[in-house]
């Protein structure tokens, strides 16, 4: 299962062809067996309508909550993003304003690093790349909790209290973005989805009766499903594909860091 996910992960658009081939294949194959059975009553084509109404709805059914699953998991890694943004602004404000003139810099600058490894992770496509940017973030993010505490060793207050519970919101936050970050949809029903889209359109196909009738409309109905069988597999790719989460949080706190807000830096970044 591991396997197919990693195809739909990669090679997306090749995945919606097949899927285009193997429906389409279905629906000529109900045609062609129509066609070697062409007698047939009254009675049968209508107790035939009804299996076809009964399996398109059932299969209309389970895509809408395949479809339902996968927006569920792209709205929580884009609130994942959204509370990082809000963990290292925290961060900004609570450390760098608390902190003397001697440690504010170091601070400020391993905030700003930590926030553009931040940035790169949402944006990379790559997995391998993204693996590295999460270990220099969690690297960071301990250079950053080792000056804090260190201080409030010297120093404990609640003053450093409160800076101590920012630096360990960052981390807090990244692991939620790391709970979001896989497939919502297990193979299993991707494999369940294709076979009720086979049943389906080799049913459509057996029920088409004209013998004149332009073959090309069999192709329609496998068209649409395998578009939109792509567009939930791209709704369900963590980080990749047409549909991904892209840090304008991440990206609106930078902007407003640069301008002077949360907390003015003279560290360029």
């Amino acid at each position: 299962m591991n396997t197919f996910l990693d195809f739909i992960d990669t090679y997306s658009w090749a995945m919606m062809l097949s899927i285009l081939l193997v429906l389409g294949a279905s629906a000529f194959l109900g045609r062609f067996t129509w066609a070697r059975h062409a007698q047939r009553d009254a009675v049968l084509d209508d107790e035939l309508k009804i299996v076809l109404g009964a399996t398109l709805s059932l299969f209309g059914l389970l895509m809408g909550f395949i479809l339902s699953i996968a927006i569920s998991g792209y709205n929580t890694r884009i609130a994942a993003e959204e509370n990082e943004a809000i963990a290292i602004g925290n961060a900004f404000q609570r450390t760098t304003l608390l902190l003397s003139d001697a440690h504010k810099a170091h601070a400020e600058k391993l905030l700003h690093d930590y926030l553009n490894l931040r940035i790169r992770f949402f944006e990379t496509a790559n997995e391998d790349i993204r693996a590295r940017i999460r270990m220099e973030s969690i690297q960071t993010q301990t250079h950053m909790w080792t000056l804090i505490s260190n201080i409030a060793k010297q120093n404990p207050n609640p003053v450093m209290a409160s800076a101590l519970n920012a630096c360990n919101d960052l981390y807090t936050a990244q692991q939620k973005t790391m709970a979001s970050w896989r497939h919502q949809i297990p193979g299993a029903a991707w494999v369940i989805l294709i076979l009720f889209g086979m049943c389906s359109n080799f049913l459509i196909g057996y029920n088409m009766h004209s013998k004149t009738g332009s073959s090309s409309l069999l192709l329609v109905v496998p068209a649409i499903t395998s578009l939109a069988l792509f567009m939930i597999s791209e709704i369900d790719i963590p980080g990749k594909g047409m549909i991904h989460v892209t840090p304008h949080n991440l990206e609106a706190v930078k902007v407003t860091i640069g301008e002077g807000g949360l907390a003015p830096s003279k560290v360029p970044f």
